[in-house]
């Protein structure tokens, strides 16, 4: 999640360009001056070059000062720009990344969490991935659920955590009835599997029309299939097919496949 420091002060996309040059040009002197947060905001004009020749080592070079202040949003970015490969070495640094989240975290900036998680989750080690995982149900606890369906997976296959398929289900619903496309899909998969549970049918139905509405591809798939054999959903051919083609738009073989079967040109 990339944070605009600058927003602290003004909305950038509403100012004219020559107004933003000088605008970079102001935040440049009063980061030399030893304003922190001006450091913070010319970090991400240099980063970016919005209003002013862009230089990432320089844009790095102000955000690890003004993270040495204190800067909690500095942190997040000089981390993000290690992960995402904006270091000398031109690769993602996992390390320096971790090491800014943390410090970034500390300095209480929330959304730090989740991206620490997400790069503890890309270590092989065991102990880093259940640290990662606790990471995310923290944010889960707060509220914040774009990363619940990757725990309920992690609980489901015991990836870093001790395999819990009851856990993993209540997770998957709770992002489900969140909204999670994902999520819905999985779950319309496990009633139709009875999988943690006896086969459910309209489970399976509700989960994956659900799922489907968003236009998720593999539930536009399987929701085809039950449309198809008139399980779980009334028999309609041609709503199968209706759903067959929205998930083969996506490229989705085993829709394109199913399409070709029943005779209809892809």
């Amino acid at each position: 999640m990339a944070v605009e420091a600058m927003e602290r002060a003004w909305n950038l996309e509403t100012v004219p360009e020559s107004s933003r040059e000088a605008m970079a040009h102001a935040y440049l002197m009063a980061a030399r001056a030893g304003r922190m947060e001006a450091m913070t905001n010319v970090a991400l004009h240099l980063e970016h070059g919005d209003g002013i020749r862009q230089d990432v080592p320089e844009a790095m070079r102000w955000m690890r000062k003004a993270a040495g202040l204190g800067d909690d949003v500095a942190a997040f970015n000089l981390a993000l720009c290690y992960e995402k490969g904006k270091g000398p070495s031109g690769r993602p640094n996992l390390r320096l990344a971790e090491r800014w989240y943390r410090r970034s975290l500390a300095l209480g900036f929330p959304p730090a969490r989740a991206n620490l998680a997400t790069v503890l989750a890309k270590s092989p080690r065991g102990a880093r991935m259940k640290e990662a995982i606790a990471l995310f149900l923290a944010d889960v606890r707060r509220g914040d659920l774009k990363n619940l369906r990757y725990v309920a997976e992690c609980f489901e296959l015991g990836r870093g955590v001790r395999k819990n398929l009851k856990r993993a289900i209540q997770l998957y619903k709770q992002a489900a009835e969140a909204g999670d496309a994902g999520a819905q899909c999985v779950l319309g998969w496990m009633c139709l599997g009875g999988v943690g549970g006896p086969v459910d049918l309209l489970g399976a139905f509700k989960w994956y029309q659900l799922s489907a509405k968003q236009g998720d591809a593999s539930a536009l798939y399987s929701l085809g299939g039950m449309y198809l054999d008139g399980e779980g959903a009334p028999k309609s051919k041609a709503r199968a097919i209706q759903c067959f083609k929205k998930a083969a738009e996506q490229g989705h073989a085993k829709s394109m496949a199913s399409l070709k079967a029943l005779g209809v040109e892809v």
